[in-house]
């Protein structure tokens, strides 16, 4: 079992704050990539997980997207005017609403798929296949066990 001393989180290598650091200035990146497209790139996130199936109705969004309910909701309304993204009350169960992406929603998280991933390709150019993978693989993990923390926190707390 890996742990952590206080050493080992000095400000220059503390988890936290890299992958705090890491969100940012790779936002503002992709971000950037997005001007002149009239949808911003966590509106492009909310069309990738629900095409992807990653979500599936609005409150999963909001978990995912770190955002209120409320703002989902907004965001939700934007994406269904703009033909993006539609709301599918289930046939079993109307009170179950789903989260679809329009064939619109899909050609357009297509187009700006490339200029994504080809930044993240800039970024990670000095690493081999190998590291890059790796990175992915135990970035996955430590979502994982933060996701248990969290839910494990949640039930104590209930």
């Amino acid at each position: 079992m890996a742990v952590f001393t206080i050493e080992d989180c000095a400000a220059s290598r503390a988890p936290g704050r890299l992958l705090r650091r890491l969100d940012k200035i790779m936002s503002a990146q992709i971000e950037a990539k997005f001007d002149g497209f009239d949808l911003s790139f966590q509106q492009w996130i909310a069309l990738k997980v629900v095409r992807d199936g990653i979500v599936s109705n609005a409150g999963e969004l909001a978990t995912e997207l770190g955002i209120t309910t409320g703002a989902t909701t907004r965001m939700i309304d934007l994406l269904e005017a703009r033909g993006l993204l539609l709301r599918d009350r289930g046939a079993e169960d109307r009170r179950v609403v789903r989260l679809a992406v329009t064939p619109k929603g899909r050609e357009t998280v297509a187009e700006l798929q490339g200029d994504v991933v080809s930044t993240w390709n800039e970024v990670v150019a000095d690493f081999t296949q190998a590291e890059a993978e790796l990175m992915v693989q135990l970035l996955a993990k430590l979502l994982a066990a933060a996701e248990r923390a969290a839910a494990a926190n949640t039930e104590i707390e209930a």
